[in-house]
């Protein structure tokens, strides 16, 4: 911003506080023609400008056309989109929670439940179709598996080599790494396990 348009806001700002050139001058230690100067813009007040921004009661901003917003008003903006960011996650991230699949199929446990378990928001945001699975009743040779362990599964996601999967086994299911020569049918995709230690 240009000194003319700087020495406008000076000159406004000296109005509403009811104080002549003189007065202002004699504040900053500058005679009234040197404010004169300074609202014309025929010479810069940026070297007194703290000066006269603590006299006029006006923050620094104010001189370059920028509006003061008080504090408390950002600060509120602000709490209430953390607020409402917070809530959106914790809506969201609330996905089904199956407590066991013996004599059940995935689609099925999933109709049934009525719990849900909270999601980390990572999954969440990335996959599509989650549940939560109590693993207790799941078998694995490659995963140590404890009790109250909760898996985190999808069933959009097609498996790659290397993923860990759910298959069926038998009367029961198993956690397996995803390979080539697998033949089983993949039933969910395991995106991680979150360990109780109790």
């Amino acid at each position: 911003m240009d000194d003319a348009k700087i020495g406008i806001q000076i000159k406004k700002a000296r109005a509403e506080a009811q104080l002549t050139q003189a007065d202002l001058g004699k504040k900053i230690g500058v005679t009234w023609e040197m404010v004169s100067r300074y609202e014309n813009g025929k010479s810069s007040p940026r070297k007194n400008l703290d000066k006269i921004a603590d006299v006029l009661g006006k923050p620094i901003q104010y001189f370059f056309g920028v509006e003061e917003v008080p504090i408390q008003d950002e600060i509120k903006k602000l709490t209430n989109l953390l607020i409402k960011k917070s809530t959106d996650l914790q809506r969201g991230s609330n996905i089904p929670l199956i407590e066991t699949l013996t004599g059940f199929t995935i689609n099925k446990a999933l109709d049934l439940t009525n719990q849900t378990y909270s999601c980390p928001a990572w999954i969440f945001s990335k996959f599509k179709k989650v549940f939560a699975l109590r693993l207790d009743d799941i078998e694995s040779e490659i995963l140590s598996i404890g009790s109250g362990d909760i898996g985190f599964f999808s069933i959009d996601k097609k498996a790659e080599v290397g993923n860990y999967i759910l298959i069926k086994k038998g009367d029961g299911f198993k956690i397996r790494k995803h390979s080539k020569s697998n033949k089983d049918r993949v039933h969910a995709l395991l995106l991680a396990i979150e360990k109780r230690y109790y």
